[in-house]
């Protein structure tokens, strides 16, 4: 299979948004290729192994690796202009040259990830996906794999950008007069809040607030408040009383939360999350963060990147026709014992939506066909 031929699926992200695509990805283990075309004609390019994204390739050159350098400060514009001129990759020349040494050089590389990634929770609605399972691009560009919870970009692009999913407000509007409980499953480090939004979890950890309670509590600017709850209630973290919450299983791809952490921009990212060479580089020579000679990264990439048949979840139950996000609004509503009644169903989409994710979709407009519909963020 190749990116020229037919996807596995596909959509756009006014009526499936980034944030549910990502829920669905690490929900389903899904291995494979995601691209974005947005109407400007930009390109993303995103890898995912076992439901995590690992590497994301822009086309537009956004978050360029000699950028990052100049404003974190780490070496001078005479530098990198050096360093460029001689055409070889770039974090090779700033290692041999000594500018740089490899811890720094990682760090900077998980700092252009989380930004590639984050960015994408940014597009606009008209902006449209292909899926393509089992596509093994990006494979060989650039250096390993990133290592970061799924959980704490989820929550970092919905921190920036939550305001841009067309679902938020509806699923909010579902939930809005239900008390609300966190799973018990929830480990707070994995999504990096900050003390602010560690200060919400305190309070819905103490009481069981409406979200309208919540917000007139204060206890956190309303904007974070709402997509905290946005984000709890997608990923199941808020305990509605059915489904099991996102990632709260033990994966052998994200190490367990510890206290260590690495403050990242606005995220926490726990130091051990991330391997060398994460950020992968467009052509040497303009600015990208360059695979590091000499270190053997590539000696456990069997390890890293099973092949896509060993880690794509066997037992997906089909969900052809109808809304990712209108599936999971019914389901909390109805774990709450609210009367949706069809709300966000239309059966004459069934059998017939093209967007199947593998054996199974996060569908845009109806009610799931075959097995009943899986509990699906």
């Amino acid at each position: 299979m190749s990116a020229d031929g037919p996807a596995t699926a596909e959509g756009d992200l006014e009526r499936t948004p980034f944030a549910h695509l990502f829920v669905y990805a690490v929900e389903h283990r899904l291995t494979g290729a995601l691209i974005l075309l947005e109407p400007t004609g930009a390109e993303h390019t995103v890898r995912i192994v076992r439901g995590a994204p690992v590497k994301i390739r822009p086309s537009d050159g956004y978050a360029r690796f000699g950028e990052i350098l100049l404003e974190e400060g780490v070496i001078s514009a005479e530098i990198l202009a050096d360093a460029l001129a001689t055409r070889g990759l770039l974090g090779d020349v700033l290692l041999l040259s000594g500018c740089l040494d490899s811890p720094t050089l990682d760090w900077l590389a998980q700092v252009q990830f989380v930004r590639r990634m984050v960015r994408l929770f940014d597009l606009p609605p008209e902006t449209t996906y292909r899926y393509f399972d089992g596509l093994d691009v990006l494979a060989d560009w650039g250096g390993d794999p990133a290592k970061v919870d799924p959980l704490a970009l989820l929550w970092a692009g919905l921190r920036e950008h939550g305001e841009r999913s067309t679902r938020l407000q509806r699923t909010l509007e579902r939930i809005e007069a239900v008390p609300l409980r966190l799973h018990p499953a929830l480990e707070p480090g994995r999504l990096g809040l900050t003390e602010g939004e560690l200060a919400v979890i305190d309070v819905l950890q103490s009481s069981s607030p409406t979200l309208p309670a919540l917000i007139r509590s204060g206890v956190a600017p309303e904007p974070i408040v709402r997509k905290l709850i946005y984000a709890l209630a997608i990923t199941r973290y808020l305990d509605f009383g059915k489904g099991v919450p996102l990632g709260a299983e033990p994966s052998s791809s994200v190490p367990p939360a510890s206290a260590a952490s690495l403050s990242l921009g606005r995220m926490q990212l726990r130091a051990t999350l991330h391997r060398e060479g994460a950020a992968a580089p467009d052509p040497a020579g303009d600015g990208e963060r360059a695979p590091v000679m000499g270190r053997g990264r590539r000696r456990d990439r069997t390890s890293s990147e099973p092949s896509p048949s060993s880690t794509v979840a066997p037992r997906m139950a089909p969900l052809g026709g109808g809304s990712l996000s209108a599936v999971v609004a019914a389901e909390l509503a109805n774990a709450a014992g609210l009367d949706v009644g069809r709300a966000g169903r239309d059966p004459s989409g069934a059998d017939r939506d093209p967007d199947a994710w593998g054996s199974s979709a996060p569908a845009d407009d109806g009610a799931s066909s075959g097995s009943p519909a899986p509990e699906d963020p």
